[in-house]
């Protein structure tokens, strides 16, 4: 391998065309051989902000005497020379190096790029959380020589990894990067020429056969679960003995510690589900919640063929219930139960949209990142599900959508065929209809409901935990919120004649199509391009007329650093300012009613035997599907909130106090009746669990919010001894919230006195991503000092 520069800077703020350099440090190896460093302060020639002296220990006196940038600029191109330029998220550097037109033809290799393909599990990709993930003894301090020399230490960790991927892979992620600038390119062009000794042919089809992607780890098949006729109920007492000193449970854990509350829980929770009845336990922390209904629903389902579904509103729960708990529970109790984690579509990857977007390219650099973070991911043994890589961001969220499973339409056979591999969302789907228990989470539960059970097989007996979630996370299920910049992507989607899923819908039907209906085709597709633009054009009116209502909403006063949120109801209607918002509505409304009507007409021209479309073209039938989809969703809820609302909705416009963008929202205000009719009422056993569904004690308020008028009520205290194991402090001399800047100076005082008078063991919790942000910035400097 021939020299590279490992570099970093250290800045006066993130703004390149604003703030200035600091510090420089740069690091010249070879392999493992470090050859030479250089390093220098740098004065800014303004004073460097308290918070990013916090974070780089570069204070103003450090500064002061140190040379300008443009006294030394060349001293540092001169050590760089033309060598390659490596530094992680390297373009943020060189956007203050080349304003001084240094390093502008210079190769740039990207350690974050390379991370995020060659480490597609990591948890985070930031210098540090990468060097402590590889174990890299060499700290990134925020300190420009320290952060270059940890920059060098990560490259040759992910060179090394690289060196272990089949050519095969390294030769498609060249070919595939080939008209963009990516960070990754240099290093797998270096490998591939190494390995291979010959330059590589490019080539616009494929590489050959790629089922060695899809050879997704494929369970036993199992049976479909089978109810028995008359069910047997189970016997409490004989289900509480097993939690008994000297029973299976005692035996398996070490250290095993009976609980009072957990066997009266377990009991109730048994005699639910035998005699299907509704139950809302309220039971404190370290109660044992999962093993109290987790044991009578293993029992009640292994011994009638019952099946349980599980419903959780965090992964982490998710993850013990399946990796931890019910494998103990088997374990102990000496029992075979088949249990599975069911996640929505867009969770999993779909092999024949993955193979489309192989053989098309990748067409931005962010999409050829995801994409080769899901081959080498693939390549590690990945199963498919997408929680098992970190997609960095919803950019990178919004590319996997294009190869998840999200498309309604498609069917395992014609999946498998194409591919000649395994899907993972239908494997899932198998496994759940095998399964004794599913988890799903708050989401995908009601996703079924709303749905009328054509989510999750069928199933009568449901437990809910972390139950306090239910109702935000079933709202939130049932929102909808929009952006112009989300309208504008979902237009940019659909594209033109030359762009997006037309215009690859028209090279596609060039092919498939007679001269004379290719014509009319073509003809059809300009329509919608010169529709799309307008449309775009519409919603930029729209938008304008909705910020001129937020701001004589606030009298023309700034947004607040809370932001600002207006509730549309009847009277906002008949307010002047919203004649203007009507008007350009009217516009967009139009317009997208005629762009409807044409995509569902482009969709049809394409042919109703989609089995019998080539490949592209059914995967572009389907992309052209979900687009009409989501702007037909788009044009309903915001006719909702300009001028026809539906009853049940409630609709708001928002804008943040960190972004100028205007949110559009709509969400059910009650989520009762929705409970009430289809769970409720349709399932023999509904069980909610938490530790916190009382208020002042009683189930009244979770009652009447979802509708649970049937169900019985078991509170239970904690087995936990706080009376002699915590000290409860109240602040009865500090300023009411609403007297926000004393209450704020208040906060950030006491703050400061507790941390010294704990020596820093505290933590603080906040309500308000704002005002943690503004005591963060206040307290850091008077912390720092101690």
């Amino acid at each position: 391998m021939s020299s590279i520069v490992a570099l970093d800077i250290e800045t006066t703020g993130l703004d390149s065309q604003k703030d200035a350099i600091t510090e420089i440090g740069a690091v010249r190896f070879n392999g493992h051989r470090v050859e030479d460093v250089w390093t220098t302060l740098v004065n800014p020639n303004r004073p460097i902000p308290p918070m990013i002296t916090t974070l780089t220990g570069i204070t103003n006196e450090m500064v002061r005497n140190a040379p300008p940038l443009q006294s030394i600029i060349h001293e540092l191109a001169d050590f760089v020379g033309d060598a390659p330029v490596l530094g992680h998220s390297v373009r943020f550097d060189l956007s203050f190096l080349q304003r001084s037109n240094i390093l502008i033809n210079n190769d740039v290799l990207d350690t974050y790029e390379l991370a995020s393909v060659l480490m597609p599990t990591a948890t985070r990709y930031n210098l540090s959380g990468l060097a402590a993930q590889l174990g890299i003894l060499l700290p990134a301090t925020h300190r420009a020589l320290d952060d270059a020399r940890c920059t060098h230490a990560l490259f040759i960790n992910l060179y090394e990894k690289a060196l272990e991927l089949p050519v095969e892979l390294i030769a498609e992620f060249v070919r595939l990067s080939e008209p963009f600038d990516w960070g990754a390119s240099w290093l797998f062009s270096r490998i591939l020429r190494d390995r291979w000794q010959q330059p590589l042919k490019s080539s616009s089809g494929g590489t050959g056969s790629h089922t060695h992607a899809f050879n997704f780890p494929s369970a036993a098949m199992q049976p479909p679960l089978q109810p028995v006729e008359t069910p047997v109920p189970l016997d409490p007492d004989e289900i509480a003995a097993l939690l008994e000193y000297g029973g299976p449970f005692s035996r398996y854990f070490s250290a095993y510690e009976q609980r009072p509350q957990q066997v009266e829980m377990l009991k109730a929770v048994t005699h639910a589900l035998s005699y299907g009845q509704h139950l809302m336990v309220e039971a404190g922390t370290g109660t044992g919640k999962s093993f109290a209904y987790l044991v009578p629903a293993a029992l009640w389902s292994t011994e009638n063929g019952q099946r349980v579904v599980i419903s959780t509103n965090t992964i982490n729960l998710q993850d013990q219930l399946i990796k931890k708990d019910i494998p103990d529970l088997c374990k102990a109790l000496g029992i075979e139960l088949r249990a599975t984690v069911l996640k929505g579509r867009t969770n999993y990857l779909c092999p024949r949209r993955l193979e489309i977007l192989r053989q098309r390219g990748p067409e931005t650099i962010e999409e050829m990142r995801v994409l080769a973070k899901v081959l080498v991911w693939l390549n590690q043994n990945g199963s498919g599900d997408r929680t098992e890589i970190n997609l960095n961001g919803p950019i990178e969220r919004e590319k996997w959508m294009r190869i998840s499973a999200e498309d309604e339409g498609c069917r395992a056979d014609v999946c498998l065929s194409r591919t000649g591999g395994s899907c993972p969302f239908y494997q899932s789907r198998q496994a759940a209809q095998s399964a004794h228990i599913i988890i799903v989470n708050h989401a995908l539960l009601l996703a079924d409901v709303a749905t009328g059970s054509r989510v999750l097989p069928e199933y009568d007996y449901v437990i809910v935990d972390e139950a306090h979630h239910l109702e935000p996370a079933t709202t939130n299920a049932l929102s909808y919120r929009a952006t112009q910049g989300d309208l504008t992507r979902l237009l940019r989607e659909l594209g033109g004649t030359s762009s997006g899923i037309l215009g690859r819908l028209l090279t596609a039907a060039k092919e498939l199509l007679r001269p004379s209906d290719f014509a009319a085709y073509h003809q059809a597709v300009q329509r919608a391009t010169d529709l799309v633009f307008r449309l775009e054009h519409d919603f930029i009116q729209f938008f304008r007329s909705l910020e001129s209502f937020l701001e004589e909403s606030r009298d023309g006063r700034p947004v607040s650093s809370y932001g600002q949120q207006v509730r549309v109801i009847p009277a906002t209607r008949t307010l002047p300012i919203w004649t203007d918002v009507e008007i350009t509505w009217d516009a967009a409304s139009e317009t997208s009613g005629l762009l409807l009507n044409l995509v569902a007409d482009l969709h049809k021209s394409i042919g109703s035997d989609s089995d019998n479309l080539p490949e592209e073209l059914q995967d572009l039938q389907g992309s052209l599907a979900d687009v009409h989809r989501r702007l037909s969703e788009a044009r309903t809820n915001m006719q909702g909130l300009v001028n026809d609302p539906q009853m049940n909705l409630i609709y708001w416009v928002e804008i943040q106090s960190n972004s100028s963008q205007i949110s559009l929202q709509a969400a059910p205000l009650h989520i009762g009746p929705l409970m009430e009719k289809y769970l409720w009422n349709e399932k023999a056993s509904l069980i909610l669990t938490s530790a916190t569904l009382t208020a002042h004690g009683e189930f009244d308020y979770i009652r009447s919010r979802l509708n649970a008028e049937t169900a019985d009520e078991l509170a239970l205290g904690s087995p936990f001894d706080f009376e002699t194991s915590a000290l409860l402090c109240l602040v009865n001399d500090i300023p009411e919230p609403a007297d926000a800047t004393n209450y704020q100076r208040s906060v950030e005082h006491t703050v400061v006195r507790v941390a010294k008078a704990t020596h820093g063991r505290m933590l603080v919790l906040f309500t308000s991503y704002v005002q943690l942000k503004r005591t963060s910035q206040a307290i850091a400097g008077p912390l720092a000092a101690d």
